[in-house]
């Protein structure tokens, strides 16, 4: 089943979604893969955002974790989490708290990323070497890591086409 979306402000993304009281996301996917477009079109009104680049240090970081954990809070980790060992620290906690699970995998080819990278400002962009180095560790995602739900995410003429994952791409 596939799910196309405009980039539009405030869209809800899968009804059933919105109905999910405590929801934790993970986005995953090379740099300039459309993960924090996405955050803010389709996430930003119900889910606080975590990420590296906003918050600037992993001890901030764990400190939002730990606040949207205790107060129950929906959140979407907004980072490149390429590894299984990544996204694990995300995904024990929350499961801990009775969240549920979601990653949305960014499509992720080298060249597309380095085009929308090149397109970016200031300290948006980043360096050209960090693209293939996260691609050469970028792992696919499995219903295993403890994921509720999974979905395949392209980014094609400022649409994003969404997939139920398939755990053989």
């Amino acid at each position: 089943m596939v799910r196309t979306f405009t980039l539009e402000p405030s869209q809800p993304l899968i009804g059933e979604q919105l109905e999910e009281i405590k929801e934790a996301v993970l986005l995953i996917g090379l740099q300039a893969s459309g993960k924090s477009t996405f955050y803010h079109q389709m996430l930003a009104g119900d889910h606080v955002h975590i990420n590296l680049d906003t918050l600037h240090t992993r001890n901030k970081e764990r400190l939002l974790l730990e606040h949207c954990l205790q107060n129950g809070y929906s959140f979407a980790v907004d980072n490149t989490n390429p590894t299984m060992a990544e996204r694990e620290k995300y995904i024990v906690p929350a499961k801990e708290y009775g969240y549920k699970i979601t990653g949305y995998f960014f499509q992720s080819i080298i060249a597309d990323c380095m085009e929308r990278n090149r397109a970016r400002q200031g300290k948006a962009r980043v360096p050209d070497k960090a693209i293939p180095c996260t691609s050469n560790r970028l792992e696919l995602p499995s219903y295993q890591e403890g994921f509720d739900r999974l979905y395949y995410v392209k980014l094609e003429h400022d649409r994003f086409l969404i997939e139920e994952w398939k755990e053989t791409l």
